[in-house]
């Protein structure tokens, strides 16, 4: 038994009516205090700062259907792609994951991506995230120029250490020291891609001298730095200039706002631009007409994909904040943790249920310093909800549209 079941391991009847009342209001009243300003389509209330400056939406991807035997498993990918790219949005995420069900489907971004270039036409192709400690930064090089020249030039990456120790069967020598090889993997593939030649040893132990082809289009990568609740991870991406990637599930609003002030900080103190870094939080989402119908359309698929996370952690991470407040009258349960696990996502920490909710949502984060919202959408809904799902997005997105688009560099 953890820590936090130790601590949910007792729950009187009384309790249990205190949680599912506090629930049941959560969901009956969404939050969507502070979005002053100017009143948006349908009565919404959006601010002028959101209005001038604008949200940005990227679609990204981490399914759990790894494991399964079914035809055509990256058709949503493919087809979301298509609908990503003639309606505006800035990019769509590719993960790495491997042999595990949740993510499963996703081995390596660099493959799918020099798909995905070949049937868009605008949009950025990034992976969220390349495990770097698990690869020669030679062949990553190599397998995001050749991206990049596929698409003419629409190829970014965000790195990340890599966590799951499943993941480095690849390479378990750098588990221990995987931040330290990340770094230094990133440099070498930065001056690569800017052109330069790095010295490697051959098979006879010679140094030789090795540059990458096929020449990159862009003169430079675009870098994000996959970001959990590590202040370091935040500093570090600001210090270096890089852009981020981080999710809802990993942080509390107040806790993102923290982080977003000091990555801004360190980027000018640093010499970069504090408002060029592009801080892109992924949220789960499925836009519709109503709360409470996307509610119950939601509920089963995101219940199983939290069982199945739940495989991969000793607890959830949204849970941890929560423990003061209504986490200390659950169940150890599994299934009260994935009951209030989906509560809390629902209410939240999503893009889930109407525009309108949604909208505050938007709000939220624009207040606190995002700059975009990277929406997951391959959490177990059909095929056709989720692309019926993708117009009402589409809708929410055209709200919050810039008069110019921001494009990392």
């Amino acid at each position: 038994m953890n820590d936090l079941e130790k601590k949910l391991s007792s729950l009187s009847p009384e309790q249990r009516s205190m949680l599912e009342a506090r629930l049941k209001q959560r969901s009956a009243a969404p939050d969507t205090a502070g979005a002053a300003g100017a009143a948006g389509e349908k009565g919404i209330s959006i601010s002028d700062s959101l209005r001038q400056k604008g949200m940005g939406f990227s679609l990204i991807f981490f399914s759990g259907d790894g494991s399964t035997d079914g035809p055509d498993k990256y058709r949503l990918v493919l087809e979301s792609a298509k609908f990503a790219d003639q309606n505006g949005f800035q990019a769509i995420w590719t993960p790495e994951r491997h042999f595990q069900a949740v993510g499963g489907l996703y081995p390596n971004p660099s493959v799918l991506s020099a798909a995905l270039a070949t049937i868009t036409d605008n949009i950025q192709l990034r992976a969220g995230s390349v495990v770097l400690p698990l690869h020669h930064p030679l062949r990553v090089a190599e397998e995001w120029s050749l991206v990049d020249n596929l698409s003419r030039g629409r190829a970014a990456i965000s790195v990340a250490t890599g966590w799951h120790p499943a993941d480095f069967i690849l390479k378990p020598e750098y588990y221990e020291n995987r931040k330290e090889v990340m770094y230094e993997h990133l440099e070498l593939i930065r001056r690569l891609w800017r052109g330069e030649s790095v010295e490697c040893k051959d098979i006879s132990g010679q140094q030789v001298e090795v540059a990458v082809l096929p020449k990159p289009v862009q003169p430079e990568l675009p870098v994000f730095l996959t970001a959990s609740g590590n202040p370091a991870t935040w500093s570090k991406a600001g210090e270096q200039g890089f852009h981020v990637l981080c999710s809802m599930a990993t942080h509390t609003l107040d806790a993102l706002k923290e982080r977003i002030q000091l990555y801004r900080e360190q980027r000018a103190k640093h010499g970069h631009d504090p408002e060029a870094g592009i801080v892109s939080v992924m949220v789960h989402t499925c836009v519709g007409e109503k709360d409470q119908e996307v509610k119950e359309q939601v509920r089963g698929p995101l219940r199983d994909y939290l069982d199945t996370f739940l495989d991969q952690y000793e607890t959830l991470n949204p849970l941890k904040d929560e423990q003061s407040e209504v986490g200390s009258m659950l169940s150890s349960s599994r299934d009260a943790l994935i009951t209030f696990a989906f509560e809390k996502y629902f209410q939240i920490s999503s893009l889930m249920g109407s525009k309108e909710k949604c909208a505050a949502m938007i709000e939220k984060l624009h207040r606190i310093g995002v700059d975009e919202v990277a929406c997951l959408l391959d959490f177990g809904l059909e095929f056709q909800q989720v692309m019926e799902g993708l117009e009402h997005l589409n809708e929410l997105r055209s709200w919050f549209t810039p008069a110019k688009l921001q494009v990392p560099v």
